[in-house]
C-alpha cells in the first residue's frame, strides 16, 4: 500500500499546486480550498513517512513539528463552505479564535519544535525501531495520544458545523438553477467525504494506540484505513468530477479595471432569505450588466436570465438579487421595458415609416403581438398606435 499513498500524496500536491495558480479576484475563496488540500496531503506524507518510508529524516522533520498545522484543516474547510455560500471569503478578527486550539498544540510541542536536529533524529530513530515511542516526544502539557487524536476529532466537528451551514442555506432556497445546484453539488461531495476520511481515520489511530503497532493496526483496521485511503483519492480526482472548482464557483467579485466610483450611497442590507450584497459589489455589478447592455442581447426572443448569467459569468441569484432587491424590479419587467426604449427609439428616428408595428416588435425581440401590446402599454401607459398619432400631433 505504500508505493500507492506516496503517488496519491503526490497527485494531491499537483492538483494543490492547480488551485494556487488560478487563484484570481473572482475566487479568492479557493485559497481555503487550497490550503484545505495542501495540509490534507501533507498529513498523508508525514503518515507515508513515519510507517513506510523509514527514512529519519523524513520523521524527523514531519512526524511532530506540523501538528498544529494539522488542527487547522477543520476551520480552513469551514472558511471555505462559509465563503461559497456567503459569496465572501473575507475573514473577521472573530475568526482567528477558531486557531486556537492550533496555537495551544503549538505552545504545547515547543520543547519539541526547539529541540536540536540531532535530538529530532534520535527520536525518529526510536520511532523506527519502537513504534511506541512516537508517543513519547516532548510535551509541555498535553499528552502526545491527545495532540494525534485531536485533528480527526475537531475535522469531525467542523464538519457538523458544515453540514449545519448547508442545511440553514438550503432549507428554504431550493437549488434550482444551474449554480446554485453545482454549489449544492461541489460542497455536499466535498463535507461528505470529508466526514467519512476523518470517522474512518479516528477509528483507525484508536486501533493503532490499543496495539502500538502499525502492521497489527492495519491489520484490525484494514476497513477503516482504506475508506481513509479512497477519500483521499476522491479528493485528490475531485477536479475530474468538479472542473468548476480550479476557476471558482462563479463569484461576484468582478474587479473592473479602471472602475473607481465614489459613492455616498447606504450600505445595502437588504437580503433574501439568508443572502446579502455589499454596496461594493452592486456598483460593480451594475456597471458590468450596463457595459454588457450596450451590446444589446435583450433584443435576441430567447434572451432569459440564464442567458444573461452564462454570458455575465454572473451567479443566477445574485441577477435576481439585484433585480428585484436593488431596482425593485423582476427581469422580465426589465428586459421588456430595454425592449419598449429600443422600439420607441426607432420610432423616434422614423423607422414607423418604413416598417409595421409587427416589424418593429420582432426587432425589439417581442415573440408575440400581445406581449408587445401589453409590455408598451404597461410602460408607456398608451398602445403603440395611440403612441404613434401622439407623435404625429406633436
Amino acid at each position: 500500500m505504500h508505493p500507492l499513498l506516496l503517488y496519491i500524496t503526490i497527485l494531491g500536491f499537483i492538483v494543490s499546486f492547480l488551485l494556487l495558480i488560478n487563484i484570481k479576484e473572482s475566487n479568492r475563496v479557493n485559497i481555503f480550498l487550497f490550503a484545505f488540500f495542501f495540509i490534507n496531503n501533507l498529513y498523508s506524507l508525514a503518515h507515508y513517512a513515519t510507517i513506510y518510508s523509514g527514512s529519519k529524516t523524513m520523521i524527523a522533520v514531519l512526524l511532530v513539528n506540523l501538528t498544529p498545522l494539522f488542527l487547522t484543516v477543520g476551520p480552513i474547510l469551514y472558511f471555505y463552505v462559509r465563503g461559497v455560500l456567503r459569496d465572501d471569503f473575507r475573514l473577521s478578527k472573530l475568526d482567528l479564535l477558531h486557531f486556537i486550539p492550533a496555537f495551544i498544540l503549538l505552545i504545547n510541542i515547543l520543547p519539541h519544535l526547539f529541540s536540536s536536529f540531532d535530538s529530532k533524529l534520535e527520536y525518529a530513530e526510536r520511532v523506527l525501531h519502537n513504534p511506541a515511542e512516537i508517543l513519547n516526544n516532548k510535551n509541555l502539557f498535553i499528552p502526545s495520544v491527545v495532540n494525534f487524536l485531536l485533528r480527526p476529532i475537531i475535522g469531525l466537528i467542523y464538519m457538523f458545523v458544515c453540514i449545519r451551514l448547508m442545511f440553514l442555506k438550503f432549507k428554504y432556497e431550493r437549488p434550482d438553477d444551474k449554480q446554485s445546484k453545482l454549489i449544492f453539488k461541489w460542497l455536499s461531495f466535498l463535507i461528505f467525504n470529508a466526514l467519512l476520511v476523518y470517522a474512518s481515520f479516528l477509528i483507525f489511530t484508536i486501533f493503532s494506540f490499543q496495539t502500538l503497532d502499525y502492521k497489527i493496526a492495519e491489520v484490525k483496521g484494514y476497513y477503516f484505513l482504506n475508506v481513509t485511503l479512497i477519500g483521499l483519492v476522491l479528493f485528490n480526482v475531485s477536479l475530474l468530477f468538479f472542473p468548476n472548482i480550479l476557476y471558482g464557483l462563479p463569484q461576484l467579485d468582478f474587479m473592473v479595471s479602471n472602475y473607481v466610483q465614489d459613492t455616498d450611497t447606504e450600505s445595502v442590507k437588504k437580503g433574501v432569505r439568508s443572502f446579502e450584497i455589499s454596496t461594493e459589489k452592486l456598483e460593480l455589478l451594475h456597471h458590468k450588466i450596463e457595459h454588457y447592455c450596450e451590446r444589446k442581447p435583450y433584443l435576441n426572443p430567447d434572451f432569459s436570465l440564464s442567458t444573461m448569467s452564462a454570458d455575465t459569468d454572473i451567479p443566477v441569484h445574485h441577477l435576481s438579487y439585484y433585480f428585484n432587491e436593488h431596482l425593485n424590479i423582476n427581469f422580465n419587467a426589465w428586459k421588456n421595458d430595454h425592449k419598449i426604449n429600443y422600439v420607441i427609439y426607432l420610432i423616434e428616428n422614423g423607422s414607423n415609416e418604413m416598417l409595421t408595428l409587427d416589424a418593429l416588435a420582432k426587432q425589439a425581440g417581442f415573440g408575440s403581438r400581445t406581449t408587445f401590446f401589453n409590455a408598451f402599454k404597461q410602460k408607456m401607459g398608451l398602445t403603440p398606435s395611440e403612441f404613434l398619432n401622439k407623435q404625429h400631433n406633436l
